[in-house]
């Protein structure tokens, strides 16, 4: 396909036809109906674990658009921001937000919690009502986890009353936060893992204080705080850095850790359960991250479009890895992201071309293989650097642990020819000298007296080999008077140490063996002693 071809088709492409005669629409409505069906899929195809986060995502976009929003502090600094819940990196559900609209689509798809329970909720604290009462809580138990910007008493009894559990960091300043927590953290520095819980009145949620480095605030509805040893986990932890002009901080570290770099510590249950299970939305990211199909375009419903291209890859992959596990099969299309892409890929091709020319694909035989290797070692489709892909490693490094073809000794005629498909200009390194200048001992075994190098390269000949010859004796008339005289052993020099072998020449080289293979590929051998010693040597 050409570059003018390819921009034709990223110009043109649309989802949804434009619908003037209606009356204003949501600002994402472009992307439908693929977004509602795909969010339906995400819900179709997986059930989640009892573990869940919500977390926000970024889509980065730096077009004009009042609906994108600027977080300096994230890694994606400005773009669309999405609410999402996930599980283990799996999108299960997720909201569009927008900085000029906010949640104002969700109105009539939430019930009237304040008629209902007397709660009133907060338009992100309804969004994340409604992400949550997304999961099939009637058959199944869930422990939501969020973050601080989400967490308050009020929602987090919406979600009980949904038999939904939640645990997550609170800010003091968050509704109907208990007065007798809302603790200085700079001034009051209590001793470390003192633990403190308040219930709300008529309220069925927990509100926690825990002294580690600093004070830490929970919210919880599924988590017990009593002293017992089933509400406290071992973990290990190390030695914080303790802080230069904080003299109480320094002295609450020394006395827990004292001059221990790490020491094993009880710490609450929830904490080390809300640190285990708040990245899921995080790992979804970091699988987006490594293999994004983003494009820079201007029209602002392509960015969104990317995204839900790239989490349904990351979904798919998801569960196909997990069905594997639990068929116990060690595909390795199945085993990384990267053959996932790679085989997904080729489907899709070939599944394109047989709807195009069902006559076609039988005529070039175009039939994907069960076990794709990566093409050029790298996730770029159509690029192969030179010398950094799977061919030339395959036939070009030689290391220390490699080894000799054992076919250089089989009875048959080893010619040296010229590589034709070689030119002149595209000279291959001697496979012999490459050999020899990683394996020391090799060298030595082969000549250890040789006085040149292996820019002269040594002779077949080997010291080694005299050690097998038969002892010579004397003439057999010279036996009636004297012993038998065997000859003296060589003499090792004791005064100076052996000099240093100097490093063996590398030379280039067109000409290969037309037997010998490494890989699939022709030895390439020197015209000179490298062809004679490769088939004689030990």
């Amino acid at each position: 396909m050409s570059q003018l071809r390819f921009e034709q088709l990223k110009r043109y492409f649309h989802i949804s036809p434009p619908l003037s005669n209606l009356p204003r629409r949501r600002w994402f409505d472009k992307l439908e109906p693929l977004s509602s069906s795909l969010q339906n899929r995400f819900k179709h195809y997986c059930t989640p674990a009892t573990e869940v986060a919500v977390d926000e995502m970024m889509v980065r976009f730096v077009g004009r658009s009042v609906h994108t929003v600027r977080m300096p502090n994230k890694p994606i600094p400005e773009g669309f921001k999405v609410l999402a819940l996930c599980e283990h990196g799996y999108t299960f559900s997720f909201i569009y937000t927008s900085r000029v609209d906010q949640f104002s689509t969700l109105q009539h798809d939430l019930p009237n919690l304040e008629d209902e329970y007397h709660l009133s909720l907060s338009p992100t604290s309804r969004a994340v009502f409604f992400l949550a009462t997304q999961l099939p809580y009637q058959q199944y138990s869930f422990l939501l986890f969020c973050d601080n910007y989400f967490s308050n008493i009020p929602l987090f009894q919406a979600l009980r009353n949904r038999q939904i559990a939640a645990c997550g960091t609170v800010r003091p300043n968050s509704a109907e936060y208990p007065r007798i927590l809302k603790l200085n953290k700079q001034r009051t520095i209590l001793p470390w893992g003192t633990v403190s819980g308040v219930i709300p009145t008529n309220r069925e949620v927990l509100a926690i204080i825990w002294q580690d480095k600093s004070l830490v605030r929970l919210l919880t509805t599924a988590y017990d705080m009593r002293p017992n040893a089933e509400n406290y986990t071992t973990r290990t932890r190390r030695r914080p850095r303790r802080p230069r002009n904080r003299n109480a901080y320094r002295d609450m570290i020394d006395e827990v850790w004292g001059e221990l770099p790490v020491r094993e510590l009880a710490l609450p249950t929830a904490t080390v359960d809300y640190n285990m299970h708040m990245g899921g939305v995080d790992i979804a990211d970091q699988h987006r991250s490594y293999y994004s199909t983003q494009l820079r375009v201007l029209r602002t419903c392509m960015p969104l479009f990317f995204w839900l291209l790239d989490t349904t890859v990351i979904n798919a992959f998801l569960i196909a890895r997990q069905q594997m596990e639990k068929q116990q099969t060690r595909t390795s299309c199945w085993q990384t992201h990267l053959r996932f892409r790679e085989r997904l890929a080729w489907d899709l091709v070939e599944e394109g071309f047989r709807q195009l020319n069902p006559t076609r694909i039988q005529e070039l035989q175009l039939v994907s293989p069960p076990n794709i290797p990566s093409p050029n070692g790298r996730h770029c489709p159509g690029v192969t650097p030179k010398g950094n892909n799977s061919l030339s490693r395959a036939k070009g490094y030689v290391t220390k642990y490699s080894s000799l073809p054992p076919m250089r000794k089989d009875p048959v005629t080893h010619k040296l020819t010229r590589n034709p498909t070689k030119q002149k200009s595209q000279l291959q390194y001697c496979f012999l000298c490459r050999f020899l200048s990683k394996n020391p001992i090799q060298t030595q075994s082969s000549n250890p007296n040789s006085s040149e190098s292996h820019s002269g390269h040594p002779s077949t000949a080997s010291l080694s080999s005299l050690s097998h010859l038969p002892t010579q004796h004397l003439p057999a008339q010279h036996c009636s008077s004297q012993p038998p005289i065997t000859q003296p052993p060589l003499a090792q020099p004791t005064s100076a140490p052996t000099p240093a072998r100097p490093t063996p020449k590398i030379r280039r080289t067109v000409f290969v063996c037309c037997y010998c293979e490494i890989s699939g590929f022709q030895v390439p051998l020197c015209k000179d002693n490298c062809f004679k010693l490769f088939h004689t040597m030990d």
